[in-house]
C-alpha cells in the first residue's frame, strides 16, 4: 500500500502499476497473496514469449492468440459493475474484467517482455497502444483485442495522449467510489476515499462522500471535519445551511459517546 499511496501523492513515479493494483484490489479481498499473483502475471508474459507468433510476428500477435483467443479474457458485461472487475487478480483467474482492468493487463504484460503499451483513456472506454515496428495499434482488450482502426483520424489528438500511473490509479479508484457508495459498502468506500484524498487532498465531493461513510460507522467526530472541510473548499454550497445542521447534530452525536 505504500507504493501506492506515493504515487497517488506524486512522490513516486516508478513502473508499479501492478503492485499498485493488487494494492487496490485488497480493499475487496484482504486475504490477497500478491506475490502469488505476480507470479502468475510473469508466467503468461512467458507463455506470450514461447508462443510461435512472438519470434516471427511479435508481441501484439502473440498477446492477441494467448490472451484473447486461447484463454479467452473478456470484458464482463453480463456483471459489469461486479468490483471484482476492478481487481487484478480475479481478472487472471476468471478471465474476465472492467476496461482499464483488462487494459492494466495488458499494459504489465507488455512492460515484462520490454514492450512499449500505453493506457488510452479514449471516448468509450479504456483502450492501449502498442508501438510495434514503428506504427501504432490501438486496442480494445474489453472487446477481446479488437484492433480499432482509424481511431486517429476520428477522436481529438488529447484523448489519445498515454494515461500516467497516477491517472489509472485514480480511475480505478473512482470505479471502485462509484460501486461501493452505491453498494453501501461502507467501510470498503471509506478505504477508497481515504486513497482518492491523497491523490487530491481538495476534493470537495470525495470529503463530503467519505463523511457519508464515517457517519455510517458511527465515527461521527471524524464526519464533522470533513463536512467542515467540505464547506471551506466550497462555501457557498446550495446545501450550505443544511450542513452546518448536520455538524452541529454529528458533533453533538461524538459528545455523547464521549
Amino acid at each position: 500500500m505504500s507504493e501506492l499511496r506515493r504515487i497517488l501523492s506524486g512522490e513516486d513515479d516508478r513502473p508499479l502499476l501492478d503492485v499498485c493494483a493488487f494494492a487496490i484490489a485488497r480493499i475487496e479481498d484482504h486475504a490477497l497473496d500478491e506475490s502469488l499473483w505476480l507470479r502468475e502475471l510473469s508466467l503468461l508474459a512467458s507463455r506470450i514469449r514461447q508462443h510461435d507468433l512472438y519470434e516471427r510476428f511479435g508481441f501484439r500477435l502473440a498477446a492477441q492468440v494467448v490472451l484473447f483467443d486461447e484463454w479467452g479474457f473478456r470484458g464482463n458485461e453480463g456483471d459489469y459493475y461486479n468490483p471484482r472487475n476492478s481487481c487484478l487478480h480475479f481478472v487472471l483467474n476468471y478471465r474476465r474484467g472492467n476496461p482499464i482492468l483488462l487494459s492494466v493487463l495488458y499494459m504489465e504484460l507488455g512492460r515484462r517482455l520490454g514492450v512499449k503499451v500505453d493506457g488510452i483513456g479514449a471516448p468509450g472506454h479504456f483502450l492501449v497502444r502498442v508501438e510495434e515496428d514503428g506504427d501504432d495499434f490501438y486496442i480494445d482488450p474489453f472487446q477481446g483485442g479488437k484492433l480499432r482502426e482509424g481511431i486517429e483520424e476520428d477522436v481529438e489528438p488529447s484523448f489519445l495522449e498515454a494515461a500516467s500511473q497516477r491517472t489509472i490509479l485514480i480511475r480505478m479508484l473512482n470505479n471502485l467510489r462509484l460501486i461501493y457508495l452505491q453498494r453501501q459498502a461502507w467501510g470498503k468506500a471509506r478505504q477508497v476515499l481515504d486513497l482518492l484524498l491523497i491523490a487530491e487532498p481538495q476534493d470537495a465531493d470525495a470529503l463530503r462522500q467519505r463523511a457519508a461513510t464515517l457517519a455510517a460507522k458511527h465515527s461521527f467526530g471524524a464526519a464533522a471535519k470533513d463536512l467542515l472541510a467540505y464547506l471551506k473548499i466550497r462555501p457557498f454550497d446550495a446545501d450550505k445551511a443544511d450542513l452546518e445542521s448536520q455538524i452541529t447534530r454529528l458533533q453533538r452525536m461524538q459528545s455523547h459517546k464521549n
